[in-house]
């Protein structure tokens, strides 16, 4: 991608020689603008002078209606025929192609359609045709892109989001794109019972979708308030990091037990859980 910029009128001057034995016109000056961007209606002829013949010239792009503008503008591309017509009638014809730049397209990639909050993204524009000179680019929202200038970018998001590109090239040519990246929630489970000698339930702790980076706190507390459980920092899923029903090594009394759990996502934030415990033999 080369990002520069030019002015975009391109005028193409003609000077065309006829050699005629008669009155009639011999030659024109004119110039004729192309089509700015591809699919536009934005082409022009125009006369600039008419060397010969007899005034008044009455010009002419179809061949049959005739007028003395000598300017043709909202043309599409393509193929005219420039026909002048002197006051004598002497009619002269000049073959015109205007023509007009390939079409800008493009298309907006993401690495995934649907993301854990949290995870990286990636975002890429493919551009055609790859040689196009951009101008200006602007990604939306813009408050996730630090830098617009480049066709690629990496972020984290935590709901989803409607993306947008919008290009635009040296010619003033404008694409634009956009797509939807849909944001899966991380889902946490924290068992409300637990059963002590199990070898299946014997454990509370926190279970978690891979959205959760860390569990940073899991308290547990008595019915009186004293705390008969904590840790800090740890990773969820794996029962044998949280409690296990005892307190000073000893089983704790069958009961319901309150407890306080905060856990750290992938994209930083924090989110905080509490409730009971049912402990039971």
């Amino acid at each position: 991608m080369h990002l520069l910029v030019r002015p975009y009128h391109i005028i193409i001057f003609f000077l065309l020689s006829y050699t005629s034995g008669n009155a009639c016109v011999d030659s024109l000056w004119y110039k004729a603008e192309p089509v700015q961007c591809y699919g536009l209606r934005n082409g022009k002829i125009i006369v600039k002078k008419v060397f010969g013949g007899t005034a008044p010239y009455f010009y002419s792009i179809d061949g049959q209606s005739f007028s003395t503008n000598p300017e043709f503008d909202h043309l599409w591309a393509g193929n005219y025929t420039l026909s002048v017509r002197d006051a004598t009638g002497c009619v002269k014809t000049i073959a015109i192609k205007l023509s007009e730049p390939s079409e800008l397209e493009l298309r907006l990639l993401a690495s995934d359609s649907n993301i854990v909050a949290g995870k990286p993204l990636f975002l890429k524009a493919l551009i055609s045709p790859d040689t196009a000179n951009l101008r200006f680019i602007q990604w939306r929202p813009p408050h996730f892109f630090s830098k617009q200038d480049t066709l690629q970018q990496q972020l984290i998001i935590s709901e989803s989001t409607n993306f947008a590109l919008e290009i635009i090239d040296n010619n003033g040519c404008t694409a634009r794109s956009h797509l939807t990246v849909t944001v899966e929630q991380t889902n946490i489970y924290i068992p409300n019972v637990i059963k002590l000698g199990s070898t299946q339930d014997a454990y509370f702790t926190v279970f978690a979708g891979e959205g959760v980076h860390q569990v940073l706190s899991l308290k547990v507390y008595s019915r009186v308030g004293a705390t008969v459980f904590e840790r800090l920092n740890f990773p969820a899923n794996d029962p044998l990091v949280g409690w296990n029903g005892r307190w000073d090594g000893q089983k704790v009394q069958t009961g319901v037990y309150l407890w306080l759990a905060d856990v750290e996502l992938l994209d930083g934030s924090k989110a905080h859980f509490e409730g009971n415990v049912t402990v039971v033999e």
